[in-house]
């Protein structure tokens, strides 16, 4: 079997909304409920397809405000 560039595009494209959705739990303040904001950051690494998508249908809108940079 011969390699091929779209095999790279395949395999990187379920984990997009992953990384995605660990972005915006980083950089948004969940109205300063820490245990919240943890549990989705375990849930989006321990379940990478599953719990980005997840987060993208249910727990985009428990996000707060975006955090300023020196808070990050």
């Amino acid at each position: 079997m011969t390699f091929q560039w779209w095999h790279i595009g395949v395999a990187i494209l379920p984990t997009l909304p992953n990384l995605w959705s660990i972005w915006h739990i980083w950089c948004h303040d969940f109205n300063g409920d820490m245990p919240k904001k943890s549990l989705w950051l375990v849930l989006t690494v321990f379940l990478p397809v599953l719990g980005g998508l997840i987060y993208i249908f249910a727990g985009r809108k428990h996000a707060g405000r975006i955090l300023p940079k020196a808070a990050r």
